[in-house]
C-alpha cells in the first residue's frame, strides 16, 4: 500500500483504506492527544474490554479478542506504512486491545478497572520480560501490537494471582 509521489515529490492523499485503518489505529483520534496518547488509548480500551466481556461465554469473548488482535495488527501496519514512520505515536490501537485483554473475564468494578489500568500501563511503559521481547521479535503492525497484548496478558495474570494469594 505504498504512496505514490507527485512530480514535485509531494505525497498523494491517502486512499480510502489507509484512512479507514488510520481511524481505528489512532483510536478514533485519541492518538492525536498532545500529552500521553497511549494513556488515552488505554482509556478507550476500557469500554472495549467491558463490551467484549459481555459476549455469550468465554469462548466467544476470546474469539472477539483474537479478532481484535488481528484487526489491530492490520490497522497498525497499514498506518505505519502510510505515515512512513516506525511505530508512530499516534497509533494507539495497541493500547486499546492490550487494555481490553487486561480486563478479560474480570469483574466490571471500578476497583478492578483502576487496578488493571495501572498494571497495564506500568507493563506497557516499563516493558518487563517478555513484553519487550515481543517488539524485538516482531516487525510492522505485529511488533507494534504484540508487546501491548503481552502487557495485557501479564496484567490479567498478575491480578488473578493476587486474588488467589489474598483469598
Amino acid at each position: 500500500m505504498g504512496r505514490q509521489v507527485c512530480a514535485k515529490g509531494e505525497k498523494m492523499a491517502e486512499n480510502f483504506f489507509e484512512r479507514f485503518f488510520r481511524f481505528f489505529a489512532t483510536g478514533f483520534g485519541a492518538g492525536y492527544t498532545p500529552k500521553a496518547p497511549g494513556t488515552a488509548g488505554a482509556v478507550i480500551g476500557i469500554p472495549v474490554g467491558l463490551a467484549i466481556n459481555q459476549a455469550p461465554g468465554p469462548g466467544a469473548s476470546f474469539l472477539l479478542l483474537l479478532l481484535g488482535v488481528v484487526f489491530s495488527c492490520v490497522c497498525a501496519h497499514v498506518t505505519e506504512k502510510s505515515l512512513g514512520l516506525k511505530d508512530p505515536q499516534v497509533v494507539v490501537i495497541d493500547e486499546i486491545i492490550g487494555m481490553a485483554i487486561s480486563l478479560w473475564l474480570l469483574p466490571a468494578s471500578v476497583t478492578v478497572i483502576l487496578v488493571q489500568f495501572v498494571l497495564f500501563r506500568l507493563f506497557d511503559i516499563y516493558k518487563p520480560f517478555p513484553v519487550k521481547q515481543m517488539e524485538d521479535i516482531f516487525r510492522g503492525g505485529a511488533g507494534i501490537v504484540l508487546d501491548d497484548v503481552m502487557a495485557g496478558i501479564l496484567a490479567n495474570i498478575l491480578f488473578r494471582a493476587g486474588g488467589l494469594i489474598l483469598s
